[in-house]
């Protein structure tokens, strides 16, 4: 044997207390609280910039926030009722209590860290507050969303985080039952980086399918597909998210722009929405209003018009301020939106924002010890369905904290995993798994693949109007496409990311698909042709799914209802019934 042989280069190893996973906003509470104390070692690992990649700022300028003076049992109410009653009513009750000193304690590094406030306030400074979707009792207050997230990524460098950027976690280690470290891409320098930490908080975006929507491209759930490989609960999946967008160019802002007086026609130039929502017309929430952008352009009414003509001046120059980006977007393209109607169209999000993910407890906690998930990560659980407007950002920035302050609870008095033989194996089954796409001569490219999956996910009769054969043909088609895995090459590192995400993204797919199909009811954005009624005696639950020895497992799970019991009903999805007791 040659003994000058070269030996197998190993990855770089990087410990930490607690390791977050993400930099948008829940990611960056999560490190900011982590490390106060100076007790901890926290790394934060971001797939691109801290503070300039996922969700977070895209935000659309709105948060909402209950006030000290607002009543909590009636915003409880509404956003139970909003959500369809799957909500997790008592996250919405910490949410209530939580966002205010939370969102204060922001606006306060803002000011001291940019020299400028994050909400916007009148000229008595008092807090902006409007109505968008949804709400007629809760608020929603305007926030500066690029601002906020600089505020966030200065404040961890402050905090004495170690910041990772431009690395991609793709799988999590778990040893002795509990978390032992996670592996990731660097993909600019080539090399695999080993992650080893006492808990991790999950804070990285769900899987969006690269789909119609502005920055969400590298969105694609490689950290929910982490997380299921490893035996974690993901929950409501079958609730995959959309969005509207407009038809030329993708943009955002729908709250600001509906709360100023915008409004839908469909093609004959009605106000169509009352058909499908009495109570909330052009106010109705995302799902009723992307279902019926289908069902107006399958009764030939469409196509379907954002209407922004009435919005006056003062606030036209408000939204321009919030929402930049897709305002120019839009004149880039010669539109003026406010001088005539824009064709909208729905816009595809998977488990980003409120469409499904990890399974958490009021502590954040998965159900495998030292595993948290926050934000995006996380099943969103106060949101049901899709409730009022504003409700993430809250999220991000209560969730953040309360995972920071359980997982220091959790790893004070807890050594790390050792790495025996249970941990060596992993490691060396991902190294084999992640560089094999490098060492094919030949192959096809994962964005043909992508490609393919997105021929499946994004059609009408999967993601919005659907059956059970349907459903079940897109599940056969997806199985087609998972036997093109090993056929996949990767020139280098960016490829190999991209590998990485066809992977994550045929697993969340594959979740979704068989959630919906699991689901024998229509509920939120899940419209079944063959189950159109909403049926709150039998499907008032959270759809469950597990890896059990690599099998795909789902189950409903009744959960509590501790301060609102939702009628006994079944009733039609069109129109909703929803009204709020005042």
């Amino acid at each position: 044997m040659d003994k000058t042989r070269t030996k197998k280069p190993k990855p770089e190893v990087v410990d930490a207390d607690i390791l977050v996973v993400g930099g948008g906003l829940a990611g960056c509470m999560s490190a900011i609280k982590a490390a106060a104390g100076g007790e901890n070692k926290v790394v934060l690992v971001d797939k691109g910039h801290v503070g300039r990649s996922g969700s977070t700022v895209f935000a659309a300028g709105v948060i909402n926030i209950c006030m000290p003076e607002d009543d909590r049992d009636l915003w409880l109410k509404e956003i139970v009722t909003r959500g369809e009653f799957l909500n997790d009513q008592e996250w919405v009750k910490i949410l209530l209590e939580e966002t205010f000193p939370l969102v204060t304690e922001m606006d306060r590094w803002g000011q001291e860290l940019t020299g400028r406030c994050l909400l916007r306030r009148d000229a008595s400074g008092n807090l902006k507050r409007l109505r968008g979707r949804g709400h007629v009792h809760t608020k929603i207050c305007m926030i500066d969303a690029l601002p906020m997230m600089t505020t966030m990524a200065k404040k961890v460098k402050m905090a004495g985080v170690e910041v990772w950027e431009r690395v991609m976690i793709t799988d999590l280690l778990v040893g002795d039952g509990r978390i032992a470290g996670a592996v990731g891409i660097d993909f600019r320098n080539n090399k695999i980086v080993l992650f080893r930490c006492k808990a991790i908080i999950l804070a990285a975006s769900g899987c969006g399918f690269k789909s119609f929507f502005i920055g969400h491209k590298n969105l694609t759930g490689e950290v929910q597909k982490a997380a299921y490989d490893k035996g974690v609960v993901l929950r409501n999946l079958d609730m995959a998210n959309s969005n509207a967008t407009a038809k030329m160019v993708d943009v955002h802002g729908l709250n600001l722009m509906i709360g100023y007086g915008g409004r839908f026609i469909n093609a004959r130039g009605e106000e169509f929405l009352s058909r499908y929502d009495p109570h909330l017309g052009n106010n109705a929430l995302m799902p009723t209003l992307v279902l019926s952008f289908c069902l107006e352009n399958e009764a030939g009414r469409g196509p379907i018009f954002l209407d922004l003509t009435a919005i006056s001046p003062q606030d036209q120059k408000l939204i321009r301020e919030l929402i930049p980006e897709g305002i120019k977007a839009m004149e880039s393209c010669g539109i003026n939106p406010f001088s005539q109607p824009i064709e909208y169209i729905p816009a595809f999000f998977g488990s980003i924002v409120q469409g499904g993910g990890v399974h958490i407890d009021i502590t954040c906690s998965s159900n495998i010890p030292g595993i948290f998930a926050v934000g995006d990560n996380s099943c969103s659980p106060i949101q049901g369905t899709a409730s009022v407007g504003g409700l993430n950002l809250a999220f991000c920035l209560v969730s953040g904290d309360r995972a920071a302050r359980y997982a220091q609870e959790y790893s004070k008095n807890i050594p790390p995993v050792e790495f025996g033989s249970e941990i060596l194996a992993q490691l060396a089954e991902i190294e084999t798994r992640i560089k094999k796409p490098l060492r094919r001569a030949t192959g096809i490219t994962p964005d043909a693949v992508i490609k393919k999956i997105q021929e499946i996910m994004l059609r009408g009769d999967v993601a919005y109007l659907v059956d059970e054969t349907t459903l079940s043909q897109a599940l056969k088609e997806l199985n087609s496409v998972k036997g093109l895995r090993d056929e996949i090459k990767a020139l280098d590192g960016h490829e190999l990311v991209k590998v990485m995400e066809v992977e994550s993204m045929l697993s969340v797919a594959e979740m979704i698909l068989r959630s919906k199909l699991y689901r024998k009811e229509s509920r939120g954005f899940l419209y079944r042709r063959d189950f159109p009624n909403t049926d709150n005696i039998n499907w008032l639950k959270w759809v469950m799914v597990q890896k059990v020895s690599d099998e795909m497992r789902l189950s409903a799970y009744e959960f509590p209802k501790p301060y609102l019991n939702p009628p006994a009903r079944i009733y039609p999805r069109f129109p909703v019934q929803s009204s709020i007791p005042s």
